[in-house]
């Protein structure tokens, strides 16, 4: 009896029907015995029921992991284009050259006398030049008195505010050629030369025996 059910095949069929094809197949196990065996009926009741039972959880748990498996593919489709999405950070402009800079590429390029720069509180009080017009500014101007060597780069913060630095840079100018007119002529005469400049937002003035190779350095600079 016991190898007889062996060789019985319920595979291939859903799980659900094989425990039906099963009972028939013990019915008629049963009967071929004439039931005189309780021993074996017992024996082929036991195992048909572990065979459907294993067929069984065979079901369920192939079924458990492809649902898993489908589960674990749809969050991974969700991450992926959720990664897709995430906008790319935007580009600051640039906002031009730095004065500050400019006149570290001059002081390489051209040898200065020693020079001091002046803060907000020295534009604003001597030459009434407001800070908060300015984007960025140098304003230097040589240690010695007798010397009229100044190199000022301003960077206006609006259009609207170049025309009145141009005018507190003549200013500067004026004052200037004012200290040197009666007391170092030669200065003066450097003083003479000089002239107020503007290239879009910048704004600058060069008081030099070197002026010329001071202002080229500030122009490549602004280009």
């Amino acid at each position: 009896m016991k190898n007889e059910m062996n060789q019985i095949g319920i595979k291939g069929l859903p799980w659900k029907n094989r425990a039906g094809w099963a009972v028939l197949v013990l019915a008629a196990a049963l009967l071929a015995a004439g039931c005189s065996d309780k021993k074996d009926a017992a024996e082929a009741t036991a195992s048909v029921e572990t065979a459907v039972s294993e067929e069984a959880g065979g079901e369920e748990n192939d079924g458990a992991s492809q649902e898993a498996e489908n589960q674990g593919d749809a969050d991974q489709g969700d991450t992926t284009q959720a990664d897709e999405s995430e906008p790319e950070e935007a580009s600051q402009p640039e906002t031009g050259v730095d004065p500050k800079a400019i006149y570290e590429a001059v002081g390489q390029a051209v040898e200065l006398p020693s020079m001091m720069e002046g803060d907000d509180d020295f534009i604003s009080n001597y030459y009434g030049i407001d800070p908060e017009a300015l984007e960025s500014y140098v304003f230097a101007s040589a240690e010695d008195a007798t010397l009229a060597d100044s190199v000022i780069i301003m960077k206006v913060k609006s259009e609207d505010a170049v025309a009145g630095i141009e005018e507190c840079l003549n200013t500067v100018l004026s004052q200037k050629a004012a200290e040197m007119e009666d007391y170092i002529p030669e200065q003066y005469e450097i003083v003479s030369r000089s002239s107020v400049k503007t290239e879009g937002l910048y704004v600058y003035l060069v008081i030099s025996e070197k002026a010329g190779d001071i202002e080229s350095v500030i122009r490549s600079a602004l280009k």
